[in-house]
């Protein structure tokens, strides 16, 4: 069997957006004008420009048309060590060169089954929840959504993560100045289309791909913090620096060289 029209024609639109044909702002020919064009009914040629659409390539524009999507210069994003006190965003926004901000929402909750396994608490335990846009310049870069156990950081000045003497410090110096320094931070990274709301906050159309990172900390064996960041994955790229002990390559550990 041949290959369906409506791949052919996004075969067609997306060879000319890769080349430069199409640049980025351009307005795609309305569906009418596809139709005459290409000689295809309505529905090849709207499935054609949901296929691009999901794909990234291009945008609706409520009242004005289908337009190439700008392409984002891909911003390197490093994680996995911590380099200095406060929080890791502003330090890494400010090496990149930009101004880091944030806004933030906080408000008790209690804990569904998948926190509390997170957290190691009970189902139903009390939460400090705080939902956060972080921008970079101003503009929208990422969310994220954090909880912490009430029964470790309520009553105390750090309870509310964003005030009191510490706030807007981070986890790491927050919690160690109750003594709970965490000592290790666990992620797990995925990718998903975003959701609705997401993409009014984030500024970015529905179809984008996100990633996800699940992240928590810990101080020994106790999760002091979780949350969910998310952030568009066709503007970030996810640069992990890990330690590699000598032992891994063979080497016999310090602890165990004697004199």
């Amino acid at each position: 069997m041949g290959r369906p029209a409506y791949l052919r024609l996004a075969d067609a639109l997306r060879a000319e957006i890769l080349s430069g044909q199409r640049p980025p702002g351009s307005r795609i020919p309305s569906i009418a004008e596809l139709h005459r064009e290409y000689g295809l009914s309505e529905q090849p040629v709207r499935q054609a420009l949901r296929v691009l659409t999901a794909e990234g390539l291009i945008e609706g524009r409520p009242g004005s048309g289908t337009y190439v999507r700008e392409r984002p210069t891909l911003v390197r994003v490093a994680r996995g060590r911590y380099r200095a006190p406060g929080s890791p965003y502003a330090t890494e926004s400010r090496a990149r060169g930009v101004e880091p901000s944030w806004s933030h929402a906080s408000q008790k909750t209690y804990a569904t089954a998948a926190l509390a396994a997170r957290l190691g608490v009970v189902e139903g335990d009390p939460l400090m929840q705080t939902q956060y846009v972080f921008r970079g310049d101003g503009a929208p870069t990422q969310l994220a959504t954090s909880w912490e156990p009430l029964a470790l950081s309520g009553g105390t000045p750090i309870a509310l993560p964003e005030m009191g003497p510490l706030g807007g410090e981070g986890v790491v110096v927050r919690f160690a100045s109750i003594g709970l320094a965490p000592d290790r931070v666990t992620e797990d990274v995925a990718a998903r289309p975003i959701l609705e709301a997401e993409a009014t906050s984030l500024g970015v159309p529905l179809g984008t791909t996100v990633l996800t990172i699940e992240r928590t900390h810990w101080a020994g064996e106790t999760p002091v913090e979780t949350a969910d960041l998310v952030m568009a994955a066709d503007r970030f790229r996810l640069a992990y620096e890990i330690d590699v002990p000598p032992e891994a390559a063979g080497a016999p550990a310090p602890e165990l060289i004697r004199e």
